[in-house]
């Protein structure tokens, strides 16, 4: 049987024993808590991370897709605004053409469209037609000019053509056409007028 003083020691001993204990648990507890935090934030930090950059990749993304909507936007607006300009000055062209049917330099204008069109044709005969309007200008004295120019031998067609200005001209056989007409004459101008067009719009830009 143990002594009274004795006694009190072991008590003391066992109680600092087992505070000593509660410590190294409260330690290991406090340490495992602190482990947890840190990997908790670290989840949540790698996780806000990844959003944020979720976030910004899908932003970037809606940007590019803006802009390349704006983008392909702004050049269907410039291609139908060039297209209306093309179109705009294609119908002043011919408005000025038309006009010009009233000058008194047409039959000279008429005379530069003939002989153009009778060099692309062959043979030593070559027929010319024009609208009934311009019929009583492609007299004799006309046609005589037009085969001293041209070297050809040039008859009036006797029939008028359905077109709005310039003429028509055939080979002698009437096989061979060459259109020379106002409308023929402003569709062929067509490509130079797009390309001078888009030219002068480079150069605004």
């Amino acid at each position: 049987m143990a002594l009274p003083d004795q006694v009190s020691l072991l008590s003391r001993a066992i109680r600092k024993k087992g505070q000593a204990e509660a410590e190294k648990i409260l330690a290991r507890a406090t340490e495992q808590a602190q482990g947890i935090i840190r990997d908790a934030e670290e989840k949540v930090h790698g996780e806000l991370e990844r959003s944020l950059a979720e976030k910004k990749k899908n932003a970037f993304q809606q940007a590019g897709r803006l802009k390349d909507g704006a983008n392909l936007k702004a050049r269907q607006l410039l291609l139908q605004a060039r297209k209306e300009l093309v179109e705009e000055l294609f119908q002043e062209a011919r408005q000025r053409l038309e006009s010009m049917r009233d000058e008194a330099g047409y039959p000279q204008l008429l005379q530069s469209i003939a002989l153009q069109a009778i060099k692309e044709l062959p043979g030593e005969k070559v027929w010319i037609q024009a609208r009934e309007q311009d019929q009583a200008l492609l007299n004799e004295t006309f046609c005589q000019n037009l085969s001293k120019l041209s070297r050809r031998s040039v008859d009036l067609f006797p029939e008028p053509a359905a077109i709005s200005g310039g003429c028509l001209a055939y080979s002698s056989d009437k096989k061979i056409l060459v259109d020379c007409s106002f409308s023929a004459l402003l569709t062929r101008a067509q490509p130079q007028l797009r390309e001078l067009l888009a030219r002068e719009l480079q150069e605004v830009q």
